[in-house]
């Protein structure tokens, strides 16, 4: 499906808005806050929680460092209509590479965490004030982009928040009760950029109306007026507004015209900006312009463009360009970075020594983590490599800013990250705030941009599913110290947190150990202070297989609520594994089914070959076999699913003696290359009669966070897809089923385990009686030095443990 309409490059928004109204979100696997990429799939994960399943999400997603995203929709991009000369960049090229939001977009349900109360969103030295959803705000927009601030001659201070359909004002004087004062209607488009110069705000949009020049003179009486939407010399679309105050000049950037360049427009008559010159050289995503006022460069205004040939893909980097002459811009000093893919935005150090740059679609690519670089530019001919600093998250670095010695970082799905740039080659991060709790993980969600900026220090940020937040960097920070993820049965649980006073104080008697247990109620438990700022409460005692959710909150002395992240957890006994397949050998498995035709891709066991779509490697740290669809390298698309659909099943495993078994499974999967992306499934079957018939488990895409490759753990109850029986299998089905699409797919590290529920230690062969059976299972596992039978728990097994294993089983059960 192309999305180009046909006169232009610019994108066709009602296509893809009936595109994504296909799109849903998908369950996500992941570790409470995961900090680092891991593949040790058995120390790191949680027990039991199944995506889609009744246990609560929280950042379950695992993120695996071989991920390959390539350019998702390049060639959609070059086969526009009037398509260009290779190698020539487009005449327009607006937005091109934002195709890539659009189509990873997932919508998020009214109550998904966060929506309705503050305690999912959880935050290290920053207080939430206030919130305002989308819903909360005229016009009906689905989406929300970008804000900016603006402080009135009264020295009253407003957000101003972009929305799918225009624009929103808000009082925030008071930050904690914000008041929506007016709205400005604009085209509809994910995309909407404002600026403010003196009293007059100027919007642009990727859907048209050229500048939009709003009147905020009067704000303070609730009064905001659209003046005019300026069309000039042809422009209508732009991707985002540069302003620079001190000079009085806006600068348009990605735009329809002008190649997308760097256009300069005068606000010499406020009401009524005018194009006086462009640098058109290639286009250009987004810049910061500012006039030097001494040194080497005073009296020269330079702009540092984030840009690149081909819609900024080709040779994308940092330009930095004088803008002085507007008749006669020219270049100073181009620079790019190893592993560059798309050069997005950034800002200067407040110093002017150093420039930040975000690379939008480098995480997940060329690099597993947040990664943000670092550039000397006090040569302005000259400007250096430094080095980088990241959060350790997985997540894309989108737009940042620098005030106070801090750089305020917005990352997509990690939400605002605060760094100290007293060293400004190797910031430190001191705080952030989460406003998309489900993952931290690659993805076009969350937070789009921040204003630090108000003079008194409330910090705005823009979020795509969730609005606008109002947050003070004057928090406190709660870490876990103590997060059970699995309870014993029937065994109180301690949780421990120590907060840490960085912008503030707290009050010692508000520390709360907040639960919910089998999803009903939250309950207070109080956390007495054990000294050193460190609180503890139990979590009561529960039956086997109940589950809690649970997070700590405290209040500060100035009574804003600070909480910790929500932590999900599994009451259960040991886990018992009852299948363990690595992939090593084929221990049965077979391919082919009914209705099997792929001409190509067949599954496979094999080591695989890497290419744009298919792993290089298994998942496990001592292996190498995996089951992958054909499994040989080549370019992309040469021997992947084509033409139908292949599968792979498991024999049949007796499940019948297990009490209520699971299975985890690692897979990868890519349907998002090729000329038709994103239109094929991956489906996990189960079967209770040894195949004869099948029910779904699960099924991956068109369209979701599992689509773009990457290794993913997906785990089942299996009671909640079959019955667990003596003829259970599970199947994997990749099926080409649209043309030109590329499908890859591999399966790996298949476990089935259950966990013992027995509270009594004597029945020690979990048979139901205590007899002398359970004294020579103990002592064999005592024999063999397993853990089970270090029965006193002191982490040794010796005669100790025989003593306490015989007067538990004299005393019965």
């Amino acid at each position: 499906m192309y999305l180009i309409s046909e006169n232009t490059n610019e994108l066709s928004y009602a296509t893809l808005q009936q595109y994504l109204t296909n799109l849903t979100p998908s369950g996500l696997l992941c570790h409470p806050r995961c900090s680092s990429v891991h593949q040790d799939k058995k120390s790191l994960l949680p027990p039991a929680f199944a995506a889609g399943s009744k246990y609560p999400s929280h950042k379950r997603e695992f993120l695996m460092p071989r991920i390959h995203r390539s350019c998702l929709m390049l060639p959609v991009l070059l086969l526009c209509a009037g398509a260009v000369a290779a190698g020539d960049p487009p005449a327009t090229s607006a937005g091109d590479e934002d195709l890539r939001k659009l189509l990873q977009l997932v919508e998020t349900s009214p109550d998904m965490p966060g929506d309705d109360n503050t305690r999912a969103f959880a935050s290290s030295n920053m207080s939430l004030q206030a919130h305002l959803t989308l819903a909360d705000f005229p016009g009906g927009s689905s989406s929300g982009n970008d804000c900016w601030g603006f402080v009135s001659p009264s020295g009253r201070e407003y957000a101003i928040m972009g929305l799918e359909r225009g624009y929103g004002f808000v009082e925030v004087t008071d930050p904690s009760n914000p008041v929506i004062v007016g709205y400005v209607s604009g085209p509809s488009s994910l995309w909407h950029d404002i600026k403010v110069i003196g009293d007059r705000a100027y919007g642009v949009s990727e859907g048209g109306s050229g500048i939009q020049v709003i009147d905020l003179s009067d704000l303070d009486n609730g009064n905001v007026s659209l003046i005019r939407n300026k069309v000039q010399q042809g422009h209508s679309s732009t991707h985002n507004i540069v302003a620079n105050p001190d000079s009085g000049y806006l600068y348009l950037v990605g735009a329809n015209i002008q190649n997308g360049g760097l256009v300069a427009v005068s606000t010499a008559d406020p009401d009524d900006p005018i194009i006086v010159g462009a640098w058109n050289t290639m286009y250009i995503h987004d810049a910061q312009v500012v006039s030097y006022d001494s040194g080497p460069y005073a009296g020269r205004e330079i702009a540092f463009c984030l840009s690149g040939f081909s819609g900024g893909w080709s040779q994308t980097g940092l330009r930095i360009v004088d803008v002085t002459d507007k008749s006669n811009m020219f270049t100073m000093a181009t620079v790019s970075w190893s592993g560059a893919r798309y050069a997005h935005q950034g800002w200067l150090s407040e110093d002017r020594q150093f420039f930040y740059i975000n690379d939008e679609l480098d995480e997940g690519d060329s690099v597993s983590v947040t990664t943000t670089r670092v550039f000397d530019v006090s040569d302005l001919t000259d400007p250096t490599f430094q080095g980088t600093f990241t959060t350790g998250l997985a997540s894309i670095d989108h737009n940042l800013y620098t005030h106070n010695g801090l750089i305020f970082q917005s990352n997509y799905r990690s939400g605002l990250r605060v760094f100290d740039a007293s060293d400004p080659i190797s910031p430190t991060e001191i705080a952030w705030f989460d406003t998309y709790p489900s993952s931290d993980g690659v993805g076009f969600n969350g937070t789009w941009s921040n204003y630090p900026y108000l003079p008194s220090g409330t910090i705005l940020i823009s979020d795509i599913e969730r609005g606008l937040f109002i947050v003070s960097l004057d928090g406190i920070s709660l870490e876990l110290l103590d997060a059970p993820t699995q309870l014993d049965p029937n065994t109180p649980a301690a949780v421990t947190v120590e907060i840490t006073e960085s912008f503030g104080t707290y009050d010692p008697d508000s520390v709360t150990l907040q639960y919910s247990l089998n999803g009903g109620p939250f309950l207070p438990a109080p956390m007495p202070d054990n000294g050193n700022n460190i609180h503890t409460a139990d979590l009561p005692g529960a039956a086997c297989f109940d589950t809690y959710e649970y997070y700590v909150s405290a209040f500060m002395t100035t009574g804003n609520e600070v909480t910790s992240q929500t932590i999900n957890a599994l009451v259960a006994g040991e886990q018992i594994v009852s299948v363990d397949y690595d992939a090593e050998s084929n221990s049965g498995w077979t391919v082919g089914d009914a209705g099997d035709n792929a001409s190509t891709g067949v599954w496979n066991r094999m080591n695989p070959s890497p290419t744009d779509a298919q792993p290089g490697d298994d998942v496990s740290t001592d292996g190498t076999q995996c089951w992958v669809t054909d499994g040989r390298g080549g370019g992309l698309g040469d021997y992947d699913v084509d033409g139908g659909k292949t599968t792979v099943k498991s024999p049949v495993y007796d499940l019948s003696t297990l009490n209520d078994p699971w299975l985890g499974v690692w897979v990868w999967y890519s349907n998002d290359k090729g000329a038709d992306p994103n239109n094929d499934t991956f489906r996990i079957d189960f079967s209770s009669n040894g195949g004869s018939t099948w029910t779904n488990a699960k099924t991956l895409g068109p369209a979701d966070e599992f689509t773009s490759g990457g290794w993913f753990y997906h785990e089942f109850r299996i009671a909640d897809t079959v019955t667990p029986n003596s003829s259970f299998r599970a199947r994997f089905v990749a099926e080409d089923a649209a043309s030109g699409s590329i499908v890859e797919g591999a399966v790996d590290e298949l476990m089935i385990f259950d966990y013992n529920c027995n509270d009594c230690i004597a029945d020690f062969n979990n048979d139901g009686s205590v007899n002398t059976q359970d004294v020579l299972a103990f002592l064999n596992a005592w024999n063999a030095g397993d853990s089970s039978a270090d029965i006193n728990g002191d982490g040794d097994i010796n005669t100790q443990d025989v003593l306490a294993f015989l007067n538990l089983w004299n005393a019965g059960c």
